[in-house]
């Protein structure tokens, strides 16, 4: 007969192994959609959002990318396939002007959305979101995340993440509906006259005050100041380059969607496995560890021939659970080797772009970062020529 302290230890052996065979995640497959505003706003008061590509979010220590299987060529094209989805789900909402993916930080729109990717596995979304409208009122300033399940990859009817996109949505909207038509003329002015303090701060500067956390109208320029005129003629330019830009990233995730889908499904499927192996390995090594460490004690404790027998086979089968541990420890690096192949070949699938705008009097390339400088940088000039006034170089 076994001693109390080798039935404890078989208890808690039984426990071990049925934790790590009964764990299971259930996730909601259809995604509640973004709401649409119940409160009428006139054309000439929605707000026009401009969305940066995310912080890709990579680990500067190489062993932190490599523990958390991260791909860098991967996470950065996330982080402009994530900016390009958002934009698509707010503008399908119709709660907003003009909804564009912009390259960098833009005085010519009313709300810039910024953030960083924290969790992209196939299974798990997560990222900060943030948003400031042009008074620099903070309007988001929080944690996102979604889960996927399989019927999202099986059957796709949405982005697997619709939801993460959704959620953002509500919460813009949620604080847009707390402001009242007086402060989102505000918002747009101010929008308006930093966009032309851009152009010209000897000509514009005086009508803002920015000392304090927020932006401030000092005094609005008269209706018929042609200054301005030729600000919002030099504006509308800078919308047909953020347009051009704005075609290039939606190109650029339609050719990314059809392999990162499969890259992340793959995924997907990956991570669960080997977070099933993982589980196993763990629960084994520890069941195996303590039938050996109960078998040895029971045995030096009894003094009966059966007693020596049930230790002996209950140190054999704590060696036979450490040894299959040990071999779902090896199943789940296999695993992970997948993970990190199927993450390169995406990687190397969706190279960056090299943006090029041709047929125009001054051809940009580069990034689209470098060609947006270049096009703000050529516009000063413009408007300097059309008014006479220096061209300020920062």
């Amino acid at each position: 007969m076994l001693q109390p302290f080798s039935r404890t230890i078989l208890t808690a052996i039984g426990s071990l192994l049925i934790a790590g065979c009964t764990n299971t995640t259930v996730v909601d497959a259809n995604p509640t959609p973004a709401r649409q505003s119940t409160v009428f706003m006139p054309p000439e008061l929605l707000l026009d959002v401009g969305v940066m590509p995310l912080e890709p979010g990579i680990p500067s220590d190489q062993a932190d990318v490599e523990r958390k299987r991260i791909v860098p060529d991967v996470r950065h094209a996330e982080s402009r396939y994530v900016a390009y989805q958002l934009k698509d789900t707010l503008e399908l909402t119709g709660n907003w002007g003009a909804v564009r993916v912009t390259p960098d930080q833009s005085d010519a729109v009313d709300v810039s959305i910024s953030g960083e990717i924290l969790l992209s596995d196939g299974e798990t979304l997560r990222a900060r979101i943030v948003a400031t409208d042009s008074s620099g009122r903070k309007w988001i300033n929080k944690v996102f995340e979604d889960n996927a399940s399989k019927y999202s990859y099986e059957r796709p009817k949405e982005d697997p993440f619709q939801d993460f996109y959704n959620q953002v949505a509500d919460d813009l909207l949620a604080m847009r509906d707390q402001l009242d038509q007086e402060t989102i003329t505000n918002i747009r002015q101010i929008s308006q006259l930093k966009y032309a303090r851009a152009l010209s701060s000897e000509a514009f500067g005086e009508y803002l005050d920015d000392n304090g956390s927020r932006v401030r109208i000092n005094n609005l320029p008269s209706d018929s100041d042609r200054m301005l005129d030729r600000v919002n003629r030099i504006k509308e330019r800078e919308y047909l380059l953020i347009d051009t830009l704005d075609d290039f990233y939606g190109k650029f995730y339609r050719e990314m969607k059809p392999s990162y889908d499969e890259w992340r499904f793959a995924t997907y499927d990956e991570a669960i496995k080997l977070r099933q192996m993982e589980r196993q390995a763990t629960s084994r090594l520890l069941g195996g560890a303590a039938l050996i460490a109960g078998g040895l004690y029971a045995g030096s404790e009894s003094g009966t021939y059966a007693g020596q027998t049930a230790a002996v086979g209950s140190v054999v089968g704590g060696i036979g659970l450490v040894k299959s541990g040990l071999d779902r420890r090896k199943e789940a690096e296999i695993h992970e080797e997948s993970l990190r192949e199927l993450s390169q070949s995406l990687g190397a699938e969706i190279a960056p772009f090299v943006l090029d705008i041709e047929g125009r009097t001054i051809e940009l390339s580069g990034t689209a970062n470098a060609q947006y400088e270049q096009w703000r940088r050529i516009l000063k000039e413009i408007y300097a020529e059309e008014t006479g006034l220096p061209v300020e170089v920062n």
